[in-house]
């Protein structure tokens, strides 16, 4: 079959002979000519938009162009492709073909749909996927995903310096799976993670996560970063050089590898500060070895620790000479709410602390348990000495506890404060509300709790860096404030709120709620005994 161009070339090249005198074609050609020449050039121009990619035909290469993705594979290119599925025709068969993203530019956004990929690279010397540029790549996750690469090649290699995020639903996953020496998932930018499960898997003192700048987990994800044991030191379960927030209900499980003849790896370990708001916690450090070998901290951070929600669970590793620390920081550690365990590991000669750092800040009603590692570890070291609880008792909120024990898990300090008795228990209302409500009080401007019947009543407010703290002694009420009063207390450097009543706990994001609502919205979260109920505008 002739192609556009050789036919159409044919209708309109040289004229017919007759008797040797030039003639001008008749009608029905020309009329032919005009139709397949606008046929060709149609084709040419138009964009294609082939969406469904599949890893065994060959290395795919994806670049942002003017209208959508510009995808290559076997040296043939697809310009304008604004759904691009990567796939496997057979997902129990793992393909040694390799997928590279590029977001070249600053404004640069390149989206890339992973659909049940198995990708193998481990005889090729080269990482699975690939991300490069300055500009923003999104890695969407259909389905379980696997990827594998060669030695010293994470399974998802990002060396350029915009963001990269993953983010699937909540039955889409992946499994990084970084070769000899490499990470799981690195990145040399920021990385968020938004929704689905990932696992991230270092190998032979690699990384399970590493990202130059920050790591950001939200969105509901379950994650899971296991640093890779190795001869020497034993790899992190999360490393950034900026800071990591968990927040959005995500669960996340960090843990160090175990070193040889130094350090086992820290279950999460932050350049800059690591703040949880609302998420599930659990970060081991690995152990050392050897006999002068040091256990891994379970949180290490050259910033502010900030934890106001849910639960964390830290535990320092074992070291053949000292143990690690459950929680270390060498700026401050705060923590304002939630159930937060933080044990030190044991080692030969000394112990690893609970937490330590020249300031632990407790208040609010958080529920703390410090271990110290055996032996002469400590529970809560603050510039290098025990913690008085008694000191904190001040700052304490409804319903807090706060124990520091032994190595054996003896009490040796310990704090409470008594959840308040409500006048409405008295009350023949059926959900404990009051009949005769407290006296209006509002410090801060836009900002007021209610009973159960919508009365105005008095309320208790604590600021712990940029965690603020509303307590309220009732087991029905409402947290109720305007948008625009949210952006004042923003733009003051509040980052969370937490609600406290005697039987609930609710952490909030401020920049979550502002993306919510308008103007002149407003932000209602209700608890009612143990639940809690959240409305916007």
């Amino acid at each position: 079959m002739l192609s556009y161009r050789k036919l159409a070339m044919r209708v309109l090249g040289r004229p017919l002979h007759t008797e040797g005198i030039d003639s001008p074609r008749p009608a029905s050609q020309r009329a032919a000519a005009f139709i397949l020449t606008a046929a060709m050039l149609t084709t040419l121009a138009a964009p294609a938009f082939a969406d469904i990619w599949h890893i065994e035909n060959g290395d795919i290469t994806i670049s942002a162009g003017e209208s959508g993705n510009n995808v290559t594979q076997n040296n043939n290119t697809t310009y304008g492709d604004t759904n691009t599925i990567i796939t496997n025709q057979n997902k129990d068969t793992a393909s040694s073909h390799t997928v590279t993203i590029e977001a070249k530019d600053k404004d640069d956004k390149v989206e890339v749909t992973l659909k049940d990929v198995n990708i193998d690279t481990s005889s090729r010397n080269k990482a699975a996927v690939s991300v490069t540029g300055e500009g923003d790549t999104n890695i969407k996750l259909d389905g379980d995903n696997a990827l594998k690469s060669d030695i010293y090649r994470s399974g998802i290699y990002g060396s350029g310096s915009g963001s990269l995020t993953i983010s699937g639903g909540e039955n889409d996953s992946l499994t990084a799976q970084g070769g000899s020496g490499a990470n799981g998932i690195s990145s040399s930018g920021s990385l968020t993670i938004s929704g689905g499960t990932v696992t991230a898997n270092g190998d032979d003192g690699g990384r399970g996560i590493s990202s130059n700048g920050g790591v950001t987990i939200s969105g509901g994800s379950t994650v899971t970063a296991n640093g890779g044991s190795g001869t020497i030191s034993g790899g992190d379960g999360i490393w950034s050089g900026g800071g990591v927030t968990i927040s959005g209900g995500s669960t996340v499980t960090a843990n160090g590898g175990n070193g040889g003849s130094l350090v086992g790896g820290d279950g999460i370990r932050s350049g800059g500060g690591l703040t949880v708001s609302d998420g599930t916690v659990t970060a081991k450090g690995g152990n050392g070895d050897s006999k002068d070998g040091y256990g891994g901290d379970g949180i290490r951070s050259g910033g502010v620790v900030t934890i106001s929600g849910n639960t964390v669970n830290a535990a320092g590793g074992y070291g053949g000479k000292v143990g690690g620390y459950g929680i270390c920081s060498f700026d401050r550690v705060a923590i304002s709410g939630g159930t937060v365990e933080a044990a030190g590991g044991n080692g030969s000669t000394g112990g690893g602390s609970g937490i330590y750092s020249s300031v632990i800040d407790l208040s609010g009603s958080l529920e703390l348990t410090a271990k110290a590692g055996s032996p002469n570890g400590k529970a809560l070291s603050q510039k290098g000495s025990e913690l008085v609880l008694d000191t904190i008792k001040d700052k304490l909120g409804p319903g807090a506890k706060v124990t520091a024990t032994d190595a054996d898990g003896k009490v040796i300090d310990q704090v409470s404060t008594p959840r308040p008795v409500e006048p409405e228990e008295s009350s023949s209302s059926s959900d404990g509300g009051s009949a005769a409500p407290s006296a209006p009080a509002s410090p801060l401007p836009g900002l007021t709790v209610t009973d159960k019947d919508g009365q105005r009543i008095s309320y208790t407010s604590t600021q712990s860096g940029n965690t603020l703290t509303v307590c309220v002694g009732r087991l029905t009420a409402s947290f109720r404030i305007s948008l625009a009063a949210l952006r004042q207390l923003r733009a003051e450097g509040i980052e969370t709120i937490a609600f406290q009543t005697v039987l609930c706990s609710t952490t909030l994001s401020v920049d979550e709620l502002l993306a919510m609502g308008g103007e002149n919205a407003e932000a209602v979260l209700t608890h009612r005994f143990t639940d809690s109920s959240l409305t916007v505008g």
